[in-house]
């Protein structure tokens, strides 16, 4: 005689099966575990209950994000800590404000023209579009590239942005890449990769 036991666990089974069965037949992929999708491929805002820009870090006060300084030629990553809504003026803001008194002792500076940051930002389909201040006309050659590249770096840092296209005071200007050739077109880090953060 079977017991009641065993013939719950039957029963457990079988319903097991079937769920399979159907699972099947609906066409659903089989995946043995989760996967994590890559930050770059959400689109932008998705990850912050604010109007774009980093995850929440679970607190409630500031957030931390990432500017990009210089040291040496290269770019360097630095945390900055800010409060939400974490978006895009802000964070230019911080990466305008330049190095702080220690980070200047480690040698690290700005190539950006300090305190004079973007006029504006918009983001569509993935591309930001920063109108930069005229002052950045004032800057050699090698600045320019330099801070272009920590725009670049700074504001693809946030999730759903890849690319970024400049504009002058409003108007369509011809920026230079890490390679000193002019573009009018988007750009992305691919065009910067010579500046790199080390490692």
């Amino acid at each position: 005689m079977i017991s009641r036991h065993a013939s719950r666990a039957a029963g457990i089974v079988l319903v097991a099966v079937a769920l399979m069965v159907v699972a099947a037949a609906c066409g659903m992929p089989e995946q043995k575990s989760a996967s994590r999708v890559d930050d770059n491929r959400v689109p932008y805002g998705l990850l912050d209950k604010g109007t774009g820009g980093v995850a929440d870090t679970g607190q409630l006060g500031n957030r931390d994000a990432i500017i990009y300084l210089v040291r040496g030629g290269r770019l360097i990553p630095t945390a900055r800590s800010l409060p939400p809504p974490l978006t895009l003026p802000p964070l230019l803001r911080s990466l305008g404000r330049g190095p702080t008194t220690q980070e200047v002792a480690a040698g690290i500076r700005t190539a950006l023209p300090v305190e004079d940051t973007p006029r504006s930002v918009r983001v569509a389909r993935g591309t930001a579009t920063v109108d930069l201040p005229t002052s950045f006309t004032s800057l050699s050659r090698g600045d320019q590239v330099l801070a272009l590249a920590q725009i670049v770096y700074t504001v693809t840092d946030q999730p759903g942005i890849g690319q970024l296209e400049f504009t002058l005071a409003g108007a369509t200007t011809d920026i230079p890449r890490a390679d000193r050739s002019l573009t009018s077109t988007p750009v992305s880090r691919d065009d910067y990769l010579a500046l790199a953060p080390p490692g």
